[in-house]
């Protein structure tokens, strides 16, 4: 799917958002598209091992929490792109608010919130991301990249579905960045294996 097309269908899309019964959202992510020769991209960052991060090492997008300095989750995913990558979203094409996601067991509330950037940016990183790269949905389409992982947490070991986005190289795509991928990609008309589904983390 052509980004112009993908975008008309995600301004449309109606969004789940969560509501005070849910609890307070806690982070807030950027989802960052681009165009691209082969059709659009998503920008992934792989974060840096730090203790004390929930999301240490793992694949991701840009985000973090909520601080009481940011006037809306919003405003929070584009100060925390801004830190992570120098990308100035503030007069970036916004796209759509995704559905919030909540995690039961961490007590993590995230709101996802879509970007375009027709000839992408220049990547600065900090100190909390150790790579970033962009990653066309075709290739997110990919069944063969499509395992099943096990993950650790205060709820023991569990599989979940999760995308090799690193050719074996490096850690899988899973958990919140998972569920929200497969939003977008629901979009162009491509249902990812467990998308819908709460996953622990």
């Amino acid at each position: 799917m052509q980004p112009e097309n993908l975008i008309e269908m995600l301004r449309n899309r109606r969004n789940r958002l969560l509501g005070p019964e849910d609890g307070a959202l806690t982070a807030a992510v950027a989802v960052l598209l681009r165009g691209a020769v082969g059709g659009a991209e998503l920008l992934f960052l792989q974060r840096a091992q730090r203790e004390g991060d929930p999301w240490s090492g793992h694949i991701s997008f840009p985000g973090g929490k909520i601080d009481a300095s940011d006037e809306s989750p919003r405003q929070a995913a584009i100060r925390e792109t801004r830190e992570e990558t120098a990308i100035d979203l503030d007069k970036a094409d916004f796209v759509c608010r995704l559905d919030d996601q909540a995690t039961h067991l961490s007590k993590v509330h995230v709101a996802g919130f879509v970007f375009y950037l027709a000839n992408g940016s220049e990547l600065t990183l900090n100190h909390e991301i150790r790579n970033a790269f962009w990653f066309p949905l075709a290739d997110l389409t990919d069944e063969n990249r499509y395992v099943m992982t096990t993950v650790t947490g205060e709820w023991g070991a569990r599989e979940v579905c999760a995308i090799d986005v690193l050719d074996g190289e490096g850690p899988v795509l899973w958990g919140l960045t998972y569920r929200f991928t497969a939003q977008v990609l629901a979009c162009a008309g491509h249902e990812l294996p467990g998308g819908s589904e709460v996953q622990l983390r």
